[in-house]
């Protein structure tokens, strides 16, 4: 009897698939020590394609041989790969919307949620009703009623995350993403090989293509990062406000913000205090900032804002909300300095105004809130050291 699968090819496969996860992994270590919750989401579809790879060559073996135990594992195998397939798209969808936004919106998570619990709860009800797939008496797969819903599922989650992508970079974001072709191009490729090879399964070793794509473009992008608080840094505005002068369309405002004292922090505190008072400065920036614009770490202890707006409410709502966050922090938190910034802030005329005029503006009238601050504390006057 001819088999029924090309299992070999499966094998080899999926072993690839298996290696190939391994390596990322071991290599991306220290990534997966952040509390990026891009990267969390991240580590995640890694671990969904890495059991997918292992489940599926079970799932293939099993499948025609006759018996219970082979029943259950053709089940267990089968209804795995219909949830990590759906998973991993979800958990994409996150790590987009992480990564490119700093977050997610309420309404769009509940939706999310909602609908991929369902799907989660139907195959758990596939177990006692076919609803989804079931096993004939052969322990040979077949698709049921509700089988296309999954397929839908899976393509909208795509649909969901080129939505994601092209709005970020309708709002100017320019290298906060990499191309997102590097992860749908392998995973369609990889459905359409498995539709027309018959016998042959790709699919989970192609989502390991995808998430190595991802990681490789993320590396790329280490070049645009400050190492200490993770903002972009000032290669990363130049290259920003480059784009932006070529497409003068755009609104965009800048605030500069600086921190008050920052020298007297570390002469009193010691440096070590210092790059914490700058670590945690970062934080509450981007908090303040979320996916309104982008927060860069531009020299020392100041940092530049680029907002996607030139809206006055708009501006002066996020620099109430940056204060008062800062504000916050020294309320709440138990550290042995306190901080404070000055702030500044100029709408960037794209069409008449160069990079260093724009920067030079921003700057100077930030100057001129730390004169005010000085004025009043006198005694943390760094220019008087």
């Amino acid at each position: 009897m001819e088999p029924l699968f090309n299992l070999e090819s499966i094998y080899v496969t999926n072993v690839i698939g298996i290696v190939l996860i391994a390596v990322m992994i071991v290599c991306n270590l220290w990534r997966f020590q952040t509390r990026s919750r891009a990267d969390k989401n991240l580590l995640i579809m890694m671990f969904l394609a890495l059991t997918s790879c292992i489940a599926d060559p079970f799932s293939y073996t099993m499948k025609g041989v006759p018996g219970l135990f082979p029943k259950i594992v053709v089940y267990v195998t089968s209804t795995w790969l219909f949830a990590a397939n759906m998973l991993a798209g979800f958990f994409w969808v996150r790590f987009l919307s992480f990564h490119l936004n700093g977050g997610m919106r309420r309404r769009s998570g509940v939706i999310l949620n909602s609908v991929v619990g369902v799907c989660l709860a139907l195959l758990v009800v596939n177990f006692f009703v076919p609803i989804v797939f079931s096993i004939d008496e052969n322990n040979l797969y077949s698709g049921t009623y509700l089988y296309p819903l999954y397929l839908t599922i899976d393509y909208l989650l795509i649909v969901n995350s080129l939505v994601i992508y092209f709005k970020a970079k309708a709002k100017g974001g320019f290298l906060k993403f990499f191309p997102i072709w590097v992860y749908i191009v392998p995973i369609i490729i990889g459905g359409v090989v498995q539709s027309i090879f018959y016998g042959i399964s790709v699919i989970p070793t192609s989502i390991a293509v995808s998430i190595a794509g991802v990681l490789a473009s993320l590396q790329n992008e280490m070049i645009y990062h400050d190492q200490l608080t993770g903002l972009f840094n000032r290669h990363y505005l130049h290259y920003l406000l480059k784009k932006y002068i070529d497409r003068p369309k755009l609104n965009i405002t800048g605030i500069m913000i600086d921190l008050n004292g920052f020298k007297h922090i570390n002469d009193e505190f010691g440096h070590a205090a210092g790059d914490d008072a700058l670590l945690m400065s970062a934080r509450i920036l981007k908090s303040a900032v979320n996916n309104s614009g982008s927060v860069i770490r531009y020299a020392g202890d100041e940092f530049i804002i680029l907002l996607n707006t030139q809206d006055d409410a708009a501006i002066e709502h996020r620099i109430s909300r940056i204060r008062e966050r800062f504000d916050e922090f020294n309320k709440t938190e138990s550290k042995p300095y306190v901080l404070s910034v000055s702030i500044g802030f100029h709408k960037f005329d794209t069409k008449t105004e160069s990079e260093d005029t724009f920067i030079n503006v921003v700057d100077s009238r930030m100057y001129e809130d730390k004169k005010a601050f000085y004025a009043a504390h006198a005694g943390l006057d760094r220019r008087k050291r």
